[in-house]
């Protein structure tokens, strides 16, 4: 301690310099890191909020911190060291804490990211809360981000059909594609920057359209800040593309490797 290399961060508690922060805390209150925080911290997806999560043992008196929430029933399925509850354990505790939306977006990015093996997820999905059912049997193994999961559950609800990563040949995938006809890229600031990955992006916008899909980009303040605007928009797209589909029925279609 007098060297700085340990703290001391309870009574009989101490912890090395370096330790990760909310681990620190957590063992300072005398609780573990449990639910969004520690999908958080694992690149699973865990909402917006990032408020500290919990677990205490129910015979605790740590006092109260309106900065974190508490969570004081014993783990289902348990404690992986005194600092942190299992994985499964995380995850059943978020799905009681998050909104449907987000809920389901933990549990596909759980599956995207390996956090959970899938019957892990099935397990989970068996005994989730009722109000979830609807989105549980919505879920897809392949959705690449939490943004991608909202956005299609609510395409969904409104009447498209979506399927998530669809293929462009040559090029990849994008990230949704609405009624077979627009392509819908969820861009995020962590998975689109960079010079090399702006071109790509384009090349492939490129690609989708010379196959007859139009393509469409949003970004994160397009799904939770104007989604009514942004789903008219996306509505107006699908029409289009729709129409110019009808137009291009019968028509003779001349290949760039045709002889003229």
């Amino acid at each position: 301690m007098a060297t700085g290399r340990i703290q001391r961060l309870r009574r009989g508690v101490y912890g090395c310099a370096h330790v990760d922060e909310q681990i620190a805390r957590a063992a300072t209150i005398g609780g573990a890191l449990t639910c969004v925080s520690v999908l958080r911290s694992h690149g699973v997806w865990a909402g917006d909020s990032l408020r500290l999560h919990l677990q205490l043992p129910p015979t605790s008196s740590a006092t109260q911190d309106p900065s974190a929430q508490f969570h004081w029933a014993r783990p289902r399925f348990g404690l992986q060291s005194p600092w942190e509850v299992t994985p499964l354990q995380s995850l059943w505790q978020a799905l009681h804490c998050l909104d449907e939306e987000n809920a389901i977006a933990a549990m596909e990015s759980a599956m995207w990211t390996g956090f959970l093996r899938p019957e892990q997820i099935r397990q989970l999905a068996l005994h989730a809360p009722r109000r979830l059912q609807d989105g549980i049997r919505r879920m897809v193994n392949n959705s690449g981000s939490g943004n991608e999961t909202i956005v299609r559950l609510r395409l969904e609800r409104a009447g498209f059909t979506v399927v998530a990563q669809g293929h462009v040949p040559g090029m990849g995938h994008q990230d949704l594609v609405v009624d077979d006809c627009v392509g819908l890229d969820v861009d995020g600031r962590a998975w689109h920057e960079g010079n090399d990955r702006f071109a790509t992006d384009r090349d492939r916008d490129v690609q989708a359209e010379g196959l007859g899909r139009h393509s469409l980009r949003i970004r994160t303040a397009h799904i939770f800040r104007t989604w009514p605007h942004t789903l008219a928009v996306i509505e107006r797209a699908v029409a289009d593309a729709r129409r110019d589909r009808e137009r291009r029925r019968g028509r003779v279609i001349v290949r760039f490797d045709d002889p003229f």
